[in-house]
């Protein structure tokens, strides 16, 4: 099983920087929905204004999949602005609604997020034929990849792990590398060329 330090030196992958502890083995397994119950999205997330400005362009895709509470898109963001520092693209982010919601684990969640755990976002995606993660933001369909000073990796660190939003679950009788295990989110952050120059490291 290799291991890496949060200091070791990033991979440069495609032209892009991916720590090394993507390329750990270890004996894990991706959380599932009825154990979880959406705890990552228990708080809002910071979207790119401009994906932000995409779901609110397409938003009678996307009513008819929330409560009817919820259905207001000028209740959607918090129109705080910030820039992108992580994200080599850069650009401006601003943030999705929490909402109280006292039969979620935290008490509270993401204004998309709906009773059953499902995101409404991706929901509105699947029934208009688009792939899953169409207006999905970013960095929860990454979840729980992320960049870090242009940095992709694996975000360990996120007080989401220690209040119960682990998406890595014990798994000792299948060890496997990180990259393949969140192969989609990887490749979300790399592209395919990437993810496949990945695997070549990996396999060197």
């Amino acid at each position: 099983m290799r291991t890496t330090d949060e200091d070791d030196e990033p991979l440069l992958i495609d032209g892009a920087a991916v720590h090394p502890q993507l390329l750990e083995t270890r004996p894990i397994r991706r959380c599932r929905l009825d154990e979880c119950q959406a705890h990552c999205c228990g708080w809002g997330v910071s979207i790119n204004v401009k994906q932000a400005e995409d779901i609110l362009a397409h938003q009678e895709l996307i009513v008819p999949h929330l409560p009817s509470d919820r259905r207001d898109p000028e209740r959607w963001f918090d129109g705080v602005l910030e820039p992108e520092h992580d994200h080599p693209d850069g650009g401006m982010l601003t943030s999705t609604v929490v909402v109280e919601e006292p039969t979620h684990p935290t008490g509270h969640n993401c204004v998309f997020l709906r009773p059953d755990r499902k995101c409404a976002l991706q929901a509105a995606s699947i029934a208009a034929g688009e792939h899953p993660w169409r207006f999905k933001p970013f960095y929860c369909a990454m979840h729980p990849m992320t960049f870090v000073r242009h940095v992709v990796k694996l975000d360990e660190a996120n007080p989401l792990y220690i209040k119960g939003g682990d998406c890595q679950r014990a798994a000792p009788e299948a060890p496997i590398p990180v990259y393949r295990l969140f192969e989609a989110e990887v490749k979300l952050a790399l592209g395919e060329a990437g993810y496949a120059e990945l695997g070549k490291r990996a396999s060197a």
